[in-house]
Order: structure tokens, then C-alpha cells, then sequence
């Protein structure tokens, strides 16, 4: 299952790519985010090969998720591979100067291994609200850059 959203942000490039991937702001745009640890590498340096634990709140309990890096190419394109027992998603997020101070954003996020349990959760969920959570977040991600950039 593929979920993917593009938009149009209203602002520098460089602005856009900053704010995006800022860990300090993830909390911020992502649902259920809370709180981002840095395992190798430098969050102010980052490069092919960087991990790193997310974890979010699912009901009443926590669930981590370790990010790698697989592709890191500043200020245009950043692919992210992240796991967790149970499942793995490959992160694209690309970014395109449209013109001065107008910024495409696009970010897929990609479920490459699903376990059982997912594959039931899968099976009674809809995709469907699946792509407007990550449409939401997307969406929610450009109005903060919008707004406090």
C-alpha cells in the first residue's frame, strides 16, 4: 500500500526543506509523535546510513520505530526506511523549486513489509482513510511552515 500527497508550499525552498526536517518539529505534523532519538550519526550533519528511533503513542502504549537514511540529497530529496516488528515503510519526500518562494513538497510513504497483525489491521481499515490521515499530516505540515517560517 502506497500513500502519497504532493503540495505547493509558500515558501523558499531551503525554508521548506529546513522546517521538514527539523526533528524538533516532527511532533508538531506527525500523528501520535512523541519524541525522536538520534542513535548514529548527526541530526545536524545527517548522511546515508543516520538511524534513529521514533516513537509514537498508539492508544495506551508506545511503539518505536528506527529511521535509516537510504537517500539524503539536501535540499531536494530525502528517503527514509523505517521499521518496527510490525511493519517497514520506505519515506520519500521530495522537494522542487517551482519558482522564488514557492516550494512543491511530495511525500509518499511506502508499506514494503507488513506482519499478521498488520495485515489484519490493514484488511479492516480503509485505505482510504489512510491516504486523508497522510493528506492531513501533509497538509498540516505545510501550514506550520507557512506560518512560522
Amino acid at each position: 500500500m502506497i500513500l502519497s500527497h504532493e503540495v505547493t508550499v509558500n515558501k523558499p525552498l531551503q525554508a521548506v526543506w529546513d522546517y521538514s526536517n527539523n526533528p524538533d518539529n516532527l511532533s508538531k505534523w506527525l500523528n501520535d509523535f512523541l519524541r525522536y532519538e538520534q542513535i548514529t550519526g548527526d541530526n545536524k550533519a545527517p548522511k546515508v546510513g543516520d538511524k534513529s528511533n521514533h516513537t509514537y503513542q498508539e492508544g495506551k502504549r508506545e511503539f518505536t520505530m528506527e529511521e535509516t537514511i537510504t537517500v539524503y540529497d539536501p535540499p531536494h530529496r530525502i528517503e527514509l526506511l523505517m521499521t518496527s516488528g510490525y511493519f517497514d515503510m520506505q519515506i520519500v519526500n521530495r522537494f522542487e523549486e517551482i519558482e522564488p518562494g514557492k516550494t512543491r513538497l511530495f511525500a509518499s510513504a511506502d508499506f514494503i513489509r507488513v506482519g499478521l497483525m498488520m495485515k489484519c489491521i490493514f484488511f479492516f481499515s480503509s485505505k482510504k482513510k489512510m491516504q486523508s490521515d497522510h493528506e492531513k499530516q501533509i497538509n498540516k505540515l505545510k501550514e506550520l511552515i507557512e506560518t512560522e517560517v
